[in-house]
Parts: C-alpha cells; sequence; structure tokens
C-alpha cells in the first residue's frame, strides 16, 4: 500500500514539474532538406522541406520549427511553441513552413529589425539557419541542424560571370547539391545576370531604363515548346505567372515548385486556366525559352531563342524482401531484410509461425535497408514443424510480405 502510494505521489509530482525537467526524447534529423525557390534572398518569401523519414517522429504529429540564428523568435516557448512556428505536414514524412526570413526573424522574441536579419544573413561569419524541429509541448526534438541559405550559390554565380544559371533541386546522397540537369517534378530556380545576359540587343540593366519598361517574362515550353507557357500581355495572371523578378542583390530570377507544376496548365486566350496534357511521369529532354522585355504592355525585345537539356529523373528502386540462409533449418539464425521500403513504412513488424509456436519482433534500420535477426535454435526448441509462415507488416499495419518457407533437416 506504501508503495502504491509513493508511485501515485511520484507521479503527480511529475506531472507538475516544467516539462523542460523531464526527459526529452532524442530523434533524428531531416533526411534531407531543400528550398523554393532553389536559391532565395531572405527578404523574399522561401519555403523550407524537411523529409523527417526514418527520424523517428510518429507520421503525421505536428512539429514545430525552433531556430536560434539569426534570432531565436519563439525564444522562452520550448514548452508551447508559438503557432507562427508551426509546419505544415505534406504527407510521406515531408514537414514545410513558408516564410520571409527578415520579417520570422524579426518577430516573437526578437530585438532585430528585418534590416538587421537581413544584413546579418549576408556576412561570411553568419553561421547560417541553426535549428531543430519539434513537437509543440518540447517532449520530442529532432537532431540539430542547418537548414539551407543560399550565400555560397550567391557567391559562386557572381564569381562565374555567367549571363545566366539553372539551379535545380538535386541530392549527393541526401546532401542538397543544386544542378542545372531540371527534372519534371524538383524545384527550378533560373537566376540571370542583368549586366551580362541580353534582351533585344542590351543588357537587362539597359533595357529596363527605357520609357515604358514593363519588367521581364519567361516565355517557355518543354520538349521543344510542345507544353507552352506563353507571355500573353492581355492576362493579368499570365504576367505575374511567367515574371522574372527583380531580387535586393540585383539579379534576376523565376522560380518552379517543379517544371510539372509550372507546365501542366497555362493561359488560354480567353484568360482560363487549361491542360496543356503534360503528366507527372512525361519523359522530358529540354525546355525552349526566351526572355520578354515588356516595353509600354507589349513585346519591347527578346534575348535569342534559349533551349537547356532536362536530366535524368532520381527513381527510387522498388522493394526486395530477401531472407538468409536461403535454405533454413530450425537451428539457424534467419536474417530478414527488406531494401528501398516506402517513405511512410517505418520500422516493419514480423511475424513467424511454426508448428504451435509465434515469434514476433521488429525489422529496425532506414529506408534503405531494414532488417532483423531471429535465432531459431533457441525459438524453434522442442518444436516440430517442416514449414514456417512468415508475414511482414508496416508500422501502419499493411502488409507487405507473406511467404511460407520450408525448414529443412540439417543433412539436407
Amino acid at each position: 500500500m506504501k508503495k502504491s502510494f509513493f508511485t501515485l505521489f511520484a507521479l503527480a509530482v511529475m506531472a507538475l514539474l516544467p516539462q523542460s525537467m523531464l526527459a526529452v526524447v532524442d530523434h533524428g534529423g531531416p533526411q534531407r532538406m531543400w528550398t523554393v525557390p532553389t536559391v532565395f534572398e531572405v527578404d523574399k518569401p522561401v519555403t523550407f522541406y524537411f523529409d523527417m523519414t526514418d527520424a523517428g517522429f510518429k507520421e503525421g504529429v505536428d512539429l514545430y520549427l525552433w531556430c536560434w540564428n539569426p534570432s531565436e523568435p519563439d525564444a522562452g516557448n520550448w514548452e508551447n511553441s508559438s503557432d507562427f512556428a508551426k509546419l505544415t505536414y505534406n504527407g510521406d514524412n515531408v514537414y514545410s513552413i513558408t516564410m520571409t526570413p527578415t520579417k520570422y526573424f524579426s518577430q516573437g522574441a526578437s530585438t532585430m529589425s528585418e534590416q538587421d536579419v537581413y544584413n546579418t544573413c549576408q556576412t561570411d561569419d553568419w553561421p547560417g539557419f541553426w535549428a531543430r524541429l519539434k513537437t509543440k509541448d518540447g517532449a520530442e526534438e529532432s537532431d540539430v541542424f542547418q537548414a539551407p541559405d543560399s550565400r555560397a550559390t550567391w557567391k559562386e554565380f557572381k564569381a562565374s560571370g555567367d549571363a545566366y544559371r539553372f539551379y535545380a533541386t538535386a541530392f549527393q546522397g541526401n546532401t542538397l547539391a543544386l544542378t542545372s540537369a531540371f527534372t519534371l517534378n524538383k524545384a527550378l530556380t533560373i537566376v540571370f545576370n542583368p549586366d551580362v545576359f541580353t534582351v533585344g540587343g542590351k543588357t537587362m540593366t539597359e533595357f529596363a531604363k527605357q520609357s515604358g519598361f514593363g519588367g521581364f517574362k519567361l516565355h517557355s515550353g518543354l520538349n521543344d515548346w510542345t507544353y507552352l507557357q506563353g507571355v500573353k500581355v492581355w492576362i493579368d495572371g499570365c504576367m505575374q505567372k511567367t515574371d522574372i523578378a527583380k531580387q535586393t542583390n540585383g539579379y534576376y530570377t523565376i522560380s518552379m515548385t517543379s517544371p510539372f507544376d509550372y507546365y501542366s496548365w497555362n493561359y488560354a486566350d480567353d484568360g482560363s486556366r487549361a491542360s496543356t496534357g503534360l503528366t507527372a511521369d512525361e519523359q522530358i529532354d529540354n525546355l525552349a525559352w526566351l526572355v520578354v522585355g515588356i516595353l509600354n504592355n507589349d513585346w519591347g525585345g527578346t534575348c535569342p531563342d534559349q533551349l537547356t537539356k532536362a536530366g535524368t529523373a532520381e527513381v527510387y528502386p522498388d522493394p526486395v524482401f530477401s531472407y538468409f540462409p536461403t535454405k533454413v533449418s530450425a537451428l539457424d539464425i534467419l536474417t530478414l531484410t527488406r531494401r528501398y521500403n516506402g517513405k511512410r513504412d517505418g520500422d516493419l513488424t514480423y511475424k513467424i509461425v511454426a508448428g504451435g509456436k509465434t515469434i514476433t519482433g521488429t525489422m529496425t534500420g532506414s529506408r534503405d535497408r531494414r532488417s532483423a535477426s531471429i535465432n531459431l535454435l533457441d525459438e524453434l526448441q522442442g518444436v516440430n514443424a517442416s514449414s514456417m509462415t512468415l508475414t511482414i507488416t508496416n508500422a501502419a499495419g499493411s502488409q507487405l510480405i507473406s511467404t511460407e518457407i520450408p525448414l529443412v533437416t540439417v543433412d539436407q
């Protein structure tokens, strides 16, 4: 009775303690991170994406951003994160948050102005967007990570002297590595140097000084103009969609969540939206394009026709299940392996039934490879069976594998 009383008392005391004094569950960090635009200025809207596959959080749980550089806008709220820090769950273990960094990091507990944030983020000694993702109450947290920023990319582009560059989302392993070889379903930003790129025989800088200047637009189409988004000056929505915007640093950019998102529809002549017929699995070869300079609400000049070759889309392999040894006896250590699992599969659960014995366990690891080993000598001691039935299910309870494994005798 005394033991029960003290147990209840201890639980009551723990319930009154602040969360920061209780154990925090540590999880892994994002598997992959990327942004849209792929190259961005901190005083313009940007969406950060975090792939939390295999991080350890329950799929779809509400997560919040905890970032302390260039400022800590949610300081003091570890146990009750502010609404402005909440991420959006996009499915497939991918979360996102859309912000204008200068505004985000000058709110809440921050003492920095928007200009302070902008200036800090331009310096070489700024350490970057160091952060965690966490549950609202702080009971669970990710590893510390550095979210992407574009300082190095802007410097590289400036040093190159190029008139323009394509920057598409790509990865080396799980590390973000922007590439010019864009693909259909990954984000893309095109950057122009206005002092080098020419429109109508003038640099963009010179063209923009003309009377009646109304901006630069992208007239373009995938696969040699097959999937076209033309510049139609009489349609406001079209002019917004095709706009090549000037950034604070002086460069011009146009960005797409993906070429599929951009070119799967266009503006018809009457201003309505029309499907181009582009499908998400289309094989794309190139992007045909030109920059249009607008003067007095009409085309005032273009660059020469351009053609940029597309890359090859990353394809994740189909799942592969195997067990070792291939001939199994009741004296073996059986190893189960499933490679290339679904993004939402999580840890897998196995169930083996042999004779009257049921063996269950978990196949752990990463999405690329989950495995488990079972000592059949111990588990099947005293069991008389000629085969085993194996089923494997994912974290959501969906059956992935159902098979019968023969049990051979040792002399076989």
